[in-house]
């Protein structure tokens, strides 16, 4: 039977961290088959004194608290990489909330032999609201702005997608013989750094329904303002992300992003016949942020 290891890496989210754990305390799976390895990446609110009384009050539970002083999520997961004793390790936000199940799924498709050639896994990830439901400008085509992935109820390969951050699974050996995070990336281009590296190495990656975890996204996360820069960072990262592949590369992505800019007109176009102006404008945005964070040289704050 394999050992996971749940990595919670967090930073000054005293508000729904309590929650998170919560749900890690719910799990099915027998304590002895896991481990919750709580990593405080330099926080300045109660996060220290909720994570060491999580691990006082739940003695039958595996908890390691770390500090990364270190600031920047890749530095924090690599913490977490470090600290982990599980032959699978996997990431959930500190806004993650996993179902009782989770972990226990995890760890019977990582013993099956059937699945033997997957290296990470990955689940359903279901935004969370306060007003209970999607805001009126998010689209399929943006689902990455609120981390939302859904691709059904059927087990299947990841292939052109991949995971996001908030629910990731992988076999421990893949960091061992690969390397951890790029701690110069960012914003789901360090993500996309490590599933390039898997994808190099021809190596697997399994979507699995019932990993599920629903994400709390914040009000101001749904607010122009931060969607502006948000678009702008991804921009951004990719272009660092791609500063030492060389020239080719980054011309590639920039004929990538002009296209999609384009085929956002068309798409706005669609939606403003059905009258959805909101998903009209801000999928023209977010492409044209996006574009304009790829040629962004300092680092956006």
């Amino acid at each position: 039977m394999v050992k996971v290891s749940v990595i919670i890496c967090t930073y000054n989210r005293e508000a729904y961290l309590p929650e998170c754990l919560e749900h890690l305390k719910q799990q099915t799976a027998s304590p002895s088959d896991f481990d919750i390895v709580l990593v405080n990446n330099n926080s300045s609110d109660s996060t220290e004194e909720i994570c060491k009384d999580f691990q006082n009050q739940n003695p039958d539970l595996n908890v390691v608290y770390a500090l990364e002083s270190n600031p920047g999520l890749s530095y924090a997961r690599n913490c977490g990489i470090a600290t982990a004793t599980g032959q699978v390790v996997c990431f959930i936000d500190d806004d993650g909330f996993a179902v009782p199940e989770y972990v226990e799924t995890l760890i019977n498709f990582s013993s099956d032999s059937n699945y033997n050639e997957y290296v990470a896994f990955g689940g359903k990830v279901i935004p969370r609201y306060n007003l209970g439901k999607d805001p009126k400008w998010l689209s399929s085509y943006l689902e990455g702005l609120v981390s939302k992935v859904d691709m059904g109820e059927e087990i299947m390969p990841f292939v052109k997608k991949y995971p996001v951050g908030c629910n990731m699974a992988f076999r421990s050996e893949f960091f061992v013989e690969h390397g951890g995070f790029n701690t110069d990336l960012h914003t789901r281009s360090d993500e996309k750094f490590v599933f390039d590296k898997l994808k190099k190495a021809e190596l697997k990656t399994l979507y699995v329904p019932k990993m599920k975890v629903e994400h709390f996204i914040d009000d101001y996360r749904l607010e122009h303002p931060f969607i502006k820069k948000l678009s702008k960072i991804v921009g951004q990262s990719e272009a660092l992300r791609l500063k030492d592949l060389g020239l080719g590369k980054r011309l590639l992505k920039l004929i990538e992003y002009k296209f999609k800019l384009g085929a956002s007109f068309i798409l706005a176009v669609m939606f403003l016949i059905k009258g959805q102006l909101a998903k009209a404008k801000y999928i023209v945005l977010v492409r044209w942020y996006i574009l304009l964070g790829f040629f962004i040289k300092k680092k956006i704050q």
